[in-house]
């Protein structure tokens, strides 16, 4: 070999390992596991008073995926400038007005489906990472809502796809009905939405990994409109909020839990809820 090629040799080197790195920062390992987060932002992060802190906060966790509900007043093309903000390229809403869903990542986002009619809010289908996503913003009563996204799911998982359910439920798990029971005096629980969830094998991730995790909601930020004092608010708290993974799927998380106090308390009225997952390369 002539030492001439030499520094030539070790420019080439250094650029595929920049490359190298950006890879895997865009795409988790199985070191780097692929970060996502469920977040009800309370009428578009306060009434668009507090997306700055959200972002700010957002960034720091560095998540690959953010599911939201509550994107009032904020539209697909706000959404996608304030996702810049936290690292994601892509950003999707479902529909126009009211209290849509979305959708950001760092990876390119497939839209499947944005329904709202026969919903209360609606949902939104979309695909990243590989991975089929529905976000979803219950209505309390309206089962049927939950039917029509589980006909919907039952063939993804017939032909072996990767499913996550979530969102903002507006039930409980009986999973927590001891907890439930014991503090939640001023709520009554409904278990109608997890329960048919659950009932076709998704695993509720939190719960697996951190059971004692049992509130989402809600935040003193809803003091005292709400909530007239802090001890009236303690009768209210249950966890409403879910990541739900199709089953086998469900074997390669690695952690889940909901994420509580500091500037959490005053960005929203809801707690995100946070998981992660191991991806084989």
């Amino acid at each position: 070999m002539e030492f001439s090629k030499l520094p030539v040799l070790k420019g080439a080197l250094l650029l595929a390992i920049v490359c190298l790195l950006n890879a895997c920062a865009a795409n988790p390992s199985s070191s780097e596991p692929l970060r996502i987060i469920n977040w009800n932002v309370l009428y578009g992060f306060n009434h668009q008073n507090s997306i700055q802190e959200a972002s700010d906060w957002l960034h720091s966790q560095r998540p690959n995926i953010i599911a939201f509900q509550e994107l009032n007043g904020i539209s697909e093309n706000h959404l996608v400038g304030y996702a810049k903000e936290w690292g994601h390229s892509y950003a999707v809403t479902h529909k126009k007005g009211g209290f849509p869903v979305g959708l950001s990542s760092v990876e390119p986002i497939e839209v499947f489906e944005r329904q709202s009619e026969g919903f209360h809010h609606g949902f939104l289908h979309c695909k990243t990472y590989e991975i089929h996503f529905f976000v979803v913003h219950f209505w309390p009563g309206k089962a049927n809502e939950v039917d029509e996204i589980l006909s919907r799911v039952k063939p993804l998982l017939e032909s072996g796809e990767r499913v996550i359910l979530l969102g903002d439920f507006n039930g409980c798990s009986r999973k927590d009905e001891a907890f439930l029971l014991a503090n939640a005096e001023l709520r009554e629980p409904d278990y109608t939405f997890v329960d048919k969830v659950e009932a076709m094998g998704f695993q509720d991730i939190v719960f697996k990994h951190d059971p004692s995790a049992k509130v989402s909601c809600p935040s003193p930020i809803t003091i005292p409109q709400w909530s007239k004092d802090m001890e009236e608010l303690r009768l209210k708290e249950y966890r409403i909020d879910f990541v739900f993974a199709n089953e086998e799927f469900a074997e390669s998380s690695v952690s889940g839990t909901i994420l509580r106090g500091g500037e959490l308390d005053l960005i929203s009225d809801h707690y995100p809820v946070w998981v992660e997952f191991a991806l084989s390369e």
